[in-house]
């Protein structure tokens, strides 16, 4: 399936002023919850763009199955979510309680809703056709144990840390600082497990090219 060139410029342009508002503004500016509004147009442009899929008539030839399908969708949320806990990791350092990340919390909340209910639409739409054949189950278990490993290295990093640091220097391993690094634990797993399922689908997908 082909997308228009203009077309993709009006998915691009509201989509990159969402990753703006998510990542480079303040928390809030003019009083407005810039992370809610730029999570808002996120998740306005990615509905969107489904429709959009829904005008073009498919490429019966793509060799893009639905399951690189929902892996193309993981990354890009999961991506949003670690590039916008990373990016105000200065703000998660200085909470005192969680009371104070409400902003940040519901930023978060409103990518992984979004996520699951883009995902749940992206498999009824696909509902008719094959969703799961042997490939996307040998490239599941792949993406699958390399997001154990990412984890067991994060975890380990952070016990490690912890571990052998002195005292006086863990003023910043706060209860508020140890959950998000959990939850950022959980998103990277689940972004290496993407890169590594794509990676696996798109050489499938150039061996098949060449043969």
């Amino acid at each position: 399936m082909r997308v228009p060139n203009s077309a993709l410029f009006w998915l691009l342009a509201p989509a990159s002023l969402a990753l703006w508002l998510i990542l480079v503004t303040p928390t809030r500016w003019l009083g407005i919850d810039t992370g809610a509004a730029g999570t808002g147009l996120l998740l306005l442009t990615a509905w969107a763009g489904l429709w959009l899929s829904t005008r073009i008539p498919p490429n019966r030839e793509s060799a893009v199955s639905p399951g690189e399908v929902r892996q193309w969708v993981a990354l890009a949320f999961s991506g949003a979510i670690a590039a916008f806990l990373v990016a105000n990791a200065d703000a998660i350092a200085r909470a005192e309680k969680a009371a104070d990340l409400a902003g940040l919390g519901r930023t978060v909340a409103m990518l992984v809703v979004g996520w699951i209910v883009f995902s749940a639409v992206l498999r009824q739409r696909a509902h008719a056709g094959v969703q799961e054949d042997e490939r996307d189950r040998d490239v599941q278990r792949r993406a699958d144990s390399g997001s154990h490993t990412a984890i067991c290295l994060f975890v380990i990093a952070v016990a490690v840390t912890l571990g052998l640091s002195p005292a006086d220097r863990l003023a910043w391993a706060t209860p508020v600082v140890i959950a998000h690094l959990l939850i950022l634990a959980l998103v990277l797993a689940s972004l290496v497990g993407c890169i590594v399922a794509i990676w696996h689908y798109r050489r499938a997908a150039s061996e098949g090219a060449v043969t």
